[in-house]
């Protein structure tokens, strides 16, 4: 056991989040702190860490476009008491052009966001009471200084010599990112105490080998002050503590005023990380007890898991094993859960993640274009077993990697972030950069121009010293013949989507993996049209709806006409006509014209003789309100595409894919550790209501695997189930598979295909009820049935939140679903609807007595 908590290290960490004041002034009004004092300046209370944005909205003044704050400077002051137990000032991230000065005396400049600054207290004599002053010089400023172009430009951007500047691209991307530049002290600033044993250069890995046995390499120096010790400054024994196990360490070598400890320690029988589709993220907590004589100190390491991972590459392949086991990765390109701080708080990131895993989601992607992400979402990935694919900040630019200034620069913040994440087992793949391969390529440069001597020998260096553990991938899409050729290695495909392909191209165009896929402008729900517009403005060339539309700069279009494009191929409408006459009926079919075609998708991907191995959808939140590529909306709510991606991305669920004279063929995914031992169901209906034909069947299939079923071979008589011979009459117009656990009454996953279009008459009557009870445990159930086949009913119930929306209901099969309150707590009784998208009226939720 540990010792006793009064041995324990006293905490070290004090922030510096309060009594901080933020200011505008022009470009270069005051050059130093003391200059402030002659400028006629409005100060606002800010809580660090924070950007201009954030401290603006907190104050109820922030307006999208009302500031360019890229023409502007920024300054947030704090009055604070330096003690003298204080060892050292730190500043954990600094966006972007910073100085930080102490009364009036600078004391450290930042010209890279992305790096952490560690200030000793004695060395640049802090101590005592003073005004601590950040100033954030005007990025367009420092644009104007003369230098070298680049050897090709980008669109992405307007301003190219944002490649010489390590700040984020986001705000400074015309077209799909609101122009708001991340200005401000947006990563913690903290003070760390004097304590008697202070561990630095922490080396702390958990380790698997192709034969999953696990070990831990452990190093650092552990520094004695022996004026803060009570009597014998040796250091007498090292214990590793892993959960409940101990490990004493051996090595603890002293040196020039510090212990030099460099261990592998060999962990029998331990159990390993999984991604949650495929078993449990089993983490230990890891802590370090060092004993000196009678006294014993902990330092906590965090906690740390143990994975083997393998990048098959035959024949073009990007294929993911983890543990021994084949991986389908699927999920999104993240985005920051507080666009404007870049700084969310951990119980709105959990909340972001736990909506991610509960879609089935095992990957995320964090994109060059954006920010590093902060230390509770990679906590978080862990804890949850969502993988990390982490691209190095560095987007579509030709960035100047042979200045030696730049260079130093960049090497740095790639150690530091590679060194605070080393523990992180879900991150599985480190890319060196977000299409700066593609961009080149496709702009006739020759092929020695694609990449630099940074992404193919410094960063795969630094990852192997510091990640061993990861995939080290030189940029997003990259392989094949040309980088951004979809049918070797990583791509981005967007073939369905911006270049109109039709659905079956997905499978055509034969995807490997792909990293980015299927941006479509994705219909937020009514809430949050109503919150935009207001005063019954409906959506379409309205300005303030088109700003929340994204678009490929310089393009003539935006992908609003992608997603209207595949809405007249499912419904066999006309779009633009359809938004004139009937608003609400337009809205409903964008909703699910998307969910449609990314579920199509996926099924392709996910099916059983498959050679696509991963799918990570762009991308997860929309960065402002509107229609934009977010599965979840601006205020953290799902849209109608995040339910279809549910049903495709469960880690044991039931897909139909159409193989054209061959039929419909039924797929069971069992990503899951266990065994799947249950029954499938397959009927077709005609005109929604009468049954075909229909079978039901016991099957088997085993962990980690999927398993195909041909249609034609489950009914009792052939039915050309995909209506590909055509030889008379449509004979039913759905193809409806349900999934069974053994004994149980209700389907917990189904599919259904409809084999002509989606086009099905509006109905006066479905004969669709939803009935709402209350549990025993106080969760309200909803029970929804219908009559006839029910296509993508959508439930709308105010201050609660359903866990399947839009879904396929068939008749005589009862749907029930949990409502979770969007509030912790809530007295409110549930009340709204349930619409059929093939009825003419909504119905209302019924509540029954209890």
């Amino acid at each position: 056991m540990l010792a006793d908590t009064n041995n324990l290290v006293p905490p070290f960490r004090r922030a510096l989040d309060t009594a901080w004041q933020m200011t505008l002034t022009a470009a270069d009004a005051a050059t130093q702190a003391s200059a402030l004092t002659t400028l006629p300046l409005t100060w606002q209370a800010a809580s660090v860490p924070a950007t201009v944005a954030s401290v603006q909205r907190d104050a109820g003044t922030f307006q999208y476009g009302a500031h360019h704050l890229d023409d502007l400077d920024a300054w947030f002051r704090c009055e604070l008491d330096i003690p003298e137990a204080a060892y050292a000032l730190h500043f954990e991230g600094l966006a972007s052009l910073a100085e930080v000065y102490w009364n009036d005396r600078c004391i450290l400049r930042s010209d890279n966001m992305f790096t952490e600054h560690r200030l000793l207290v004695a060395e640049h004599e802090l101590h005592g009471h003073g005004v601590l002053c950040v100033r954030f010089a005007s990025v367009n400023q420092a644009l104007k200084q003369r230098r070298p172009r680049p050897r090709w430009k980008t669109k992405l951007v307007e301003q190219q010599q944002l490649r010489w500047l390590r700040t984020s691209l986001l705000g400074r991307m015309p077209g799909w990112s609101p122009p708001v530049a991340p200005v401000g002290p947006y990563r913690p600033v903290w003070l760390e105490m004097h304590r008697p044993l202070r561990v630095e250069h922490l080396r702390l890995q958990g380790l698997a080998d192709a034969d999953l046995q696990c070990r831990i390499d452990l190093h650092c120096r552990i520094h004695v002050q022996p004026h803060q010790l009570q009597e014998n400054t040796a250091i007498s024994k090292v214990i590793l503590h892993l959960d409940d196990q101990q490990y004493v360490l051996d090595g603890a070598e002293q040196q020039h005023g510090y212990y030099e400890l460099c261990s592998s320690i060999a962990i029998p029988d331990a159990q390993l990380w999984w991604p949650h589709t495929h078993g449990a993220p089993r983490l230990y907590r890891a802590r370090l007890e060092i004993q000196c004589q009678d006294q014993q100190y902990i330092e906590e390491l965090g906690h740390i898991g143990f994975r083997h991972l393998q990048l098959h590459q035959q024949e073009g392949d990007f294929h993911l094993h983890l543990n021994g086991t084949s991986v389908f990765c699927r999920g999104a390109c993240w985005t920051p859960a507080d666009f404007l701080s870049l700084n969310a708080d951990r119980a709105t990131v959990r909340r972001m993640l736990q909506l991610a895993r509960n879609a089935g989601m095992n990957m995320l992607r964090v994109v060059g274009t954006m920010v590093y992400e902060t230390r509770d979402f990679y906590q978080l990935c862990d804890e949850l077993g969502i993988m990390v694919w982490q691209d190095m900040m560095f987007a579509n630019m030709d960035y100047p990697v042979s200045d030696p200034a730049f260079s130093a620069s960049i090497t740095e913040e790639a150690r530091q972030f590679l060194s605070r994440t080393q523990a992180r087992a879900c991150i599985t793949v480190i890319c060196g950069n977000s299409e700066i391969e593609q961009q080149a390529a496709m702009l006739g440069q020759a092929p020695a121009l694609w990449s630099n001597i940074f992404f193919q020998e410094t960063l795969p260096l630094l990852c192997s010293s510091i990640r061993p553990d990861a995939v080290y991938w030189p940029s997003s899409p990259s392989g094949g013949v040309m980088p951004f050729q979809i049918d070797a290695g990583v791509a981005h495909y967007f073939g369905v989507g911006a270049y109109l392909r039709p659905p079956e191209d997905a499978r055509r165009c034969g995807v490997r993996f792909t990293s980015e896929c299927l941006g479509l402008s994705n219909m937020p729900d009514d809430a949050l049209i109503d919150q935009m517009l207001g005063n019954g403005e409906s959506p379409g060339p309205h300005p303030a709806w088109k700003r929340g539309v994204p678009r490929d700069n310089g393009t003539g279009w935006d992908f609003e006409d992608v997603r209207d494009h595949y809405m007249a191929q499912l419904y066999q409408v006309d779009p633009v006509r359809l938004r004139y006459a009937d608003r609400e009926r337009y809205l409903a079919l964008a909703r699910t014209t998307s969910g449609e075609v990314m579920s199509a998708a996926l099924n392709e991907w996910r099916r059983t003789d498959s050679g696509c191995h991963g799918a990570l959808v762009w991308f997860w939140r929309d960065l402002w309100p509107g229609a934009g590529w977010g599965v979840i909306d601006a205020n953290g709510q799902p849209k109608a595409a995040y339910y279809y991606l549910r049903r495709a991305m469960l880690p044991l669920t039931v897909l139909i894919t159409d193989e054209g004279l061959n039929g419909l063929f039924v797929h069971i995914a069992n990503d899951t550790p266990m065994p799947f031992d249950g029954e499938l169901e397959l009927c077709l209906l005609r005109h929604g209501d009468i049954s075909v034909a229909k079978a039901r069947i016991r099957v088997n299939v085993a962990a980690h695997s999927t398993r195909l079923f041909r249609a034609d071979a489950l009914l009792p008589h052939f039915a050309d189930t995909s209506y590909a011979y055509r030889f008379g009459p449509q004979g039913h117009h759905a193809a409806i598979a349900h999934l069974y656990h053994a004994d149980t009454p209700q389907p917990f996953a189904s599919a259904t295909f409809f084999p002509n279009n989606l086009a099905l008459p509006q109905e006066r009557d479905l004969g669709l009820q939803a009935q709402l009870t209350k549990s025993d445990s106080g969760d309200y159930i909803l029970s929804l049935r219908t009559e006839k086949l029910a296509q993508s009913v959508y439930v709308q119930i105010s201050d609660f939140l359903v866990e399947d929306n839009y879904f396929h209901l068939t008749p005589g099969v009862e749907k029930q679903l949990v409502l979770l309150p969007l509030h912790a707590e809530t007295d409110k009784i549930p009340k709204g609807t349930a619409q059929a998208l093939n009825a003419q009226n909504s119905v209302k939720i019924q509540l029954l007595p209890h």
